[in-house]
């Protein structure tokens, strides 16, 4: 039986690859890949898609927003994420969004397929555990705060944000109201030219802020 697939990743090599290596292993796909989010949006306003294959960070959108907004239109589609931003809390927004699978980029087409042949209403599927130092969340590279002029509370707030902390949780850790929170977020937003938590995690791989 025939699955329509649809992909939305801005990285073309990427999607044009996982199209071809599912086609390769699966010739029954009917398979449609976007790079960008909007275009990606109206065809799937517009079409029943059995599976739906979506990166976290879609030319700067969150892929959690893009799902949201089309939440109506996937009730009778698998969902997965396949993303490089494979944290904890991410994979917990995940399962709570009612989204079927939670996949790091890495996963081997083997795994991948086995999860698209898995019926809509099996249990939320993801990874297998990745091993990480007990003390993932240490102290921000002095020299990173300092080419990017990040004051104190915004370091502390930047590691909360990656724990998964709201704001509302982060002002009750730090003793600070929510709306300072919020301007602080969107200081660090400004500071690191980034959009969301999934460009700050990468963002925080790509400068070795994790120890």
């Amino acid at each position: 039986m025939t699955k329509k697939i649809v992909i939305c990743d801005d990285h073309i090599l990427f999607s044009s690859g996982l199209t071809e290596l599912l086609k390769k292993n699966n010739s029954s796909y009917d398979i449609i890949s976007f790079n960008e989010s909007i275009s990606c949006k109206h065809h799937l306003q517009q079409q029943q898609a059995d599976i739906f294959i979506c990166d976290l960070n879609i030319d700067n959108i969150d892929g959690f927003i893009l799902i949201n907004e089309i939440r109506k239109e996937l009730k009778e589609t698998k969902v997965i994420i396949l993303t490089a931003y494979y944290e904890d809390f991410l994979i917990q927004k995940a399962e709570k969004a009612g989204i079927h699978a939670f996949l790091k980029k890495e996963t081997e087409a083997k795994e991948l397929i086995s999860v698209i042949e898995m019926s809509t209403d099996a249990p939320f599927y993801t990874n297998k555990e990745v091993k990480r130092p007990s003390n993932l969340f240490q102290e921000i590279d002095l020299s990173v705060a300092g080419k990017f002029k990040l004051s104190g509370q915004e370091k502390q707030i930047i590691r909360l944000i990656i724990e998964g902390k709201t704001s509302k949780e982060i002002a009750d850790k730090l003793f600070i109201s929510k709306t300072t929170v919020d301007t602080h977020r969107r200081n660090i937003n400004r500071k690191l030219e980034i959009g969301n938590s999934a460009s700050l995690i990468k963002f925080a791989n790509e400068n070795n802020l994790f120890s």
